[in-house]
């Protein structure tokens, strides 16, 4: 039995070998109304440990590594996103822009590998 959002996919090689792998939902928070540390109303939300924070009035997001309500640690300032300020906006915004990071020409997709006999 598998853990919860843990999906076996089978793929094939040019060889012809063929291996399951596992892939599991990436982690998310929110979106959050919040307060910035200067008081400022903004929308927050987690996605893959990207945190977008989004102030009322700005037309671009800040990017932090970490978790809504733990340590953040700054990564990118300044990413413009083209929506009105809302939460779900943020949300799609953030889910879209972490998996374009995440397997677009910066990275490769995150995969996790379980022998099959670990979740029996």
């Amino acid at each position: 039995m598998l853990p919860p959002g843990v999906t076996a996919q089978e793929i094939s090689y040019r060889s012809g070998r063929k291996q399951v792998i596992y892939t599991a939902p990436y982690p998310s928070e929110g979106p959050l109304l919040a307060r910035d540390l200067l008081g400022r109303q903004a929308w927050m939300f987690m996605y893959a440990h990207f945190v977008f924070t989004w102030v009322e009035g700005a037309v671009q997001v800040q990017v932090s590594h970490g978790t809504l309500s733990g340590p953040k640690m700054p990564l990118w300032k300044g990413i413009s996103i083209p929506a009105y300020w809302s939460g779900p906006a943020l949300a799609d915004f953030g889910r879209a822009w972490a998996l374009d990071q995440m397997t677009g020409n910066r990275g490769t997709p995150a995969a996790i590998y379980f022998e099959e006999s670990e979740w029996q």
